[in-house]
Parts: C-alpha cells; sequence; structure tokens
C-alpha cells in the first residue's frame, strides 16, 4: 500500500497501461492509432516504475551509512 503514495510508481503504472491499451488498439485492424506512441508511453512507464523501486533501495543504503557515521 505504501507504494501507492510515491508518485513515480502510480505515474509509471498510468503510462504503462496507457502505452499497452494503444499498441493493442494501434495493431487491431483498421486503426489509426501511433504504435510508436504507445511503444515509449510503455518505455516511460516502465523507467518510472524501475526508479520507485530503486528509491527505496538509496533509502536504505542512506539509512545504514547514517548509522555508521552516528556510532
Amino acid at each position: 500500500m505504501e507504494r501507492l503514495f510515491d508518485l513515480r510508481f502510480v505515474i509509471g503504472a498510468f503510462f504503462s497501461i496507457a502505452g499497452i491499451l494503444l499498441l493493442v488498439y494501434g495493431f487491431s485492424e483498421g486503426a489509426a492509432v501511433n504504435k510508436w506512441c504507445g511503444g515509449i508511453f510503455i518505455l516511460f512507464g516502465l523507467l518510472m516504475v524501475a526508479l520507485s523501486y530503486f528509491k527505496e533501495v538509496r533509502d536504505v543504503n542512506a539509512e545504514e551509512a547514517a548509522d555508521r557515521v552516528l556510532h
């Protein structure tokens, strides 16, 4: 539940879902949707989700480093 409060995760999830919808609709017959845009949306969404996961690793490392300095 805590991840839903991280804006990077929410933005990433939105762009990933929107990109998947664009790609699926773009490959359906007769659709004039830009497939490149859907692909870029997916890449951007995955980047944002990855950044939300890497943030936690950096926070833990920063807390451990602060503990070592204080003790």
